[in-house]
């Protein structure tokens, strides 16, 4: 059997490894290249708790602020806004609780069991060496802020995430580097 894989993406070269590891002849193709057009926001971590959504309730006002603080994880070139708008309007409608919860429930099934499928993907290739097993951590500045997400984690939970919560002094005694940087570290 012959197959043609169009995109080397993720999902490309994926499904292109487990249809030659099953016998098909693959002939995998792309516009601009392997992995020219992938996603490099995730800086290659796999994480099956990050099933909570950007759009949740109180985003619309938190947002403002963010575009004006040069450390804030949101950034919009200023004459491309007028643009931005139609979008913007139509993605913050997704910002309801009813709506984080039915992505949080439908995420965490595709992403639960993320590590294990990359280990078995990358199994004779040179990638292997590349994916290891280490504690994701999301530290807390103060009690406030930990305060604000805990019905993140509780959500989470609900849908099989197992974490801990350590104070931010327990978390030093593993790396002193963080010592009174953080209240709470999950």
């Amino acid at each position: 059997m012959k197959t043609i894989v169009c995109g080397a993406g993720i999902n490309g070269i994926s499904t292109a490894l487990w249809l030659a590891r099953s016998g098909v002849e693959v002939t995998l193709i792309d516009q601009k290249g392997p992995a020219a057009g992938t996603s490099f926001g995730n800086a290659g971590v796999l994480s099956s708790g990050s099933v909570i959504p950007i759009t949740v309730p109180g985003i619309t006002r938190k947002a403002p602020a963010m575009l004006m603080s040069a450390n804030a994880p949101l950034f919009v070139r200023w004459s491309y806004l007028p643009r931005l708008i139609p979008f913007f309007r139509h993605y913050l409608r997704h910002a309801t609780w009813q709506h984080v919860q039915y992505y949080a429930k439908n995420m965490y099934p595709l992403i639960s069991d993320s590590l294990n499928q990359h280990i078995e993907l990358a199994k004779g290739t040179k990638a292997e060496k590349l994916i290891s097993d280490h504690d994701y951590c999301y530290a807390y500045s103060s009690e406030d802020s930990y305060n604000s997400d805990i019905w993140a984690w509780e959500l989470r939970k609900s849908l099989g995430v197992t974490f801990s919560v350590i104070s931010g002094e327990e978390f030093s005694k593993s790396d002193p580097l963080y010592r009174e940087k953080f209240c709470k570290v999950v």
